[in-house]
């Protein structure tokens, strides 16, 4: 949403455990999926969206690159954390153009930084219904050292960066291709990820409500790892369901559920704050996706907790996949390529 093309891309998820690469090729009425891979990149290569260790990253996207081998250069990437806003403000009626002459003054009054230093960008949602006369505007702003800093990256490994989006939204997108636009449902999408978690409320294809949330399958595998005095290593295996000898099951099991309790309480703080800014919407169900989304209990946890219906989602629901890419791997890691297929469709060049 940042920067916008035509050009076709592939997709670039950077997260703070691994890379996910996702190239699909527009056919008439579908998507068909041309090259897709994974990477793990070390725990503290990106922190909090940050890029802590650039040679590391640079290491990895080129033998990610190697192994895939996607048919351009052109790369769409997105970006999360503290140093990204999203927020949806009113201003009186006007048109695009005269908005995007006004739209400095008006990121100004929103911004904890200065507008110097930031990319920022629009999106017109429509005539506002809490307010009359005015429009509800969603404004998007990043911190130019954040953007500056992936692009560099990508510059450096020999490609060359076109589209830079926002998890969220990339999350909408890769949604409305396998689903469509549902009508009049509020849909709560969720990416969970290794560190923070993405969260968009959207409906009838417009974000209502988006926020990062501080937890991520890390938590889990902290708690492990302290409670049970053993490496992050091991941790992540016995979170993963390895199982290790000396090592109390039951408290496991309980280490972890408590995890997902936390989980499933933020997860209701984020309804709630929802609720205060539309009190006559209702969440209708919610949709997972990312790495630490398949933590066993976890769709029970959230049931019990939120009281709506919580299912997995699927990236690829509409995309056709050769049997030779399931058969080499994505059936195990496909739940968490939602971000990048969200990307993966932004040669369209649209907002």
């Amino acid at each position: 949403m940042l920067f916008k093309t035509k050009k076709e891309v592939f997709a670039l998820d950077i997260g703070s455990h691994s890379i996910k690469l996702v190239e699909l090729k527009k056919r008439r009425h579908d998507y068909k999926l041309k090259s897709v891979g994974i990477k793990q990149i070390p725990k503290e290569t990106i922190i909090d969206g940050a890029i802590m260790d650039p040679t590391t990253l640079i290491e990895a996207i080129r033998a990610l690159i190697a192994e895939t081998k996607p048919s351009t250069k052109f790369v769409a990437l997105s970006v999360s954390g503290q140093s990204v806003i999203v927020k949806k403000i009113n201003v009186p009626f006007m048109t695009e153009e005269e908005l995007a002459n006004a739209i400095q003054w008006e990121t100004e009054q929103y911004l904890p930084f200065s507008i110097q230093d930031v990319y920022y960008d629009f999106k017109i949602l429509g005539e506002s219904v809490d307010v009359q006369g005015q429009l509800d505007v969603l404004l998007i702003a990043a911190k130019k050292e954040l953007i500056d800093d992936y692009q560099t990256v990508i510059r450096d490994v020999g490609l060359e960066p076109l589209v830079v989006d926002i998890d969220a939204f990339a999350l909408q997108n890769m949604y409305e291709l396998n689903e469509g636009i549902i009508e009049d449902k509020v849909i709560m999408l969720a990416n969970l990820g290794a560190t923070f978690s993405n969260i968009n409320i959207i409906k009838n294809g417009q974000p209502l409500f988006t926020r990062d949330i501080g937890w991520g399958g890390n938590k889990v595998t902290e708690s492990l790892q302290r409670s049970l005095g053993i490496t992050f290593e091991d941790a992540e295996s016995i979170k993963c369901g390895k199982v290790s000898e000396g090592i109390n099951d039951s408290e496991v099991q309980e280490i972890i559920r408590s995890e997902l309790e936390n989980l499933a309480n933020d997860f209701n703080k984020t309804i709630n704050f929802f609720y205060n800014s539309y009190p006559n919407e209702v969440v209708d169900k919610v949709v997972l996706y990312g790495g630490s989304a398949q933590l066993s209990g976890l769709i029970d946890a959230l049931k019990d907790r939120l009281g709506i219906t919580v299912e997995m989602g699927n990236p690829f629901k509409k995309v056709v996949v050769d049997n030779s890419f399931w058969n080499s791997g994505l059936s195990n890691y496909s739940i968490q390529t939602a971000i990048a297929v969200g990307l993966a469709i932004r040669r369209l060049g649209d907002r």
